[in-house]
């Protein structure tokens, strides 16, 4: 799956041809994940799409203006990151939580691995173990 600007979603099966599908957005969309049998899609002005399917896309509320930059799913939890220190939390990828980052700068990527949220952007690294408290850590440089 792949998507971009103006609602631009893509699925393919082998990574060769790919099938264009409507998202029901003209906003651009930035990240997509898959967890919990849903797709969740992300973008401008605090766009989220849902889909079963990766065809049938249902738009939901986030709450926030801000540009969402990427989503990924740990922990039986969606994580959703983005401008302003943005950062939305489900379990189901519909109902979603606001979270404090400590930052008012821009998040532009969010992870998941060994037991841990990873979140990276201008001049910010948070880490969480449950996507709902985040700490604010020093990069060596």
């Amino acid at each position: 799956m792949a998507v971009g600007s103006s609602g631009t979603i893509l699925t393919s099966s082998d990574g060769s041809t790919w099938t264009s599908r409507t998202s029901g957005t003209t906003e651009s969309l930035s990240g997509v994940t898959y967890g919990n049998n849903i797709f969740v899609s992300v973008g401008s002005s605090g766009t989220i799409l849902t889909s079963p399917d990766g065809t049938t896309w249902t738009s939901r509320t986030s709450g926030t203006s801000n540009s969402l930059d990427e989503v990924t799913y740990g922990n039986s939890t969606y994580v959703i990151v983005g401008n302003s220190g943005t950062i939305l939390t489900s379990s189901d990828g519909t109902s979603l939580d606001n979270r404090t980052s400590g930052t008012t700068k821009p998040l532009s990527g969010v992870t998941y691995g060994n037991n841990t949220f990873v979140s990276v952007g201008y001049l910010s690294i948070l880490t969480s173990s449950d996507g709902s408290t985040w700490t604010s850590r020093t990069a060596a440089v």
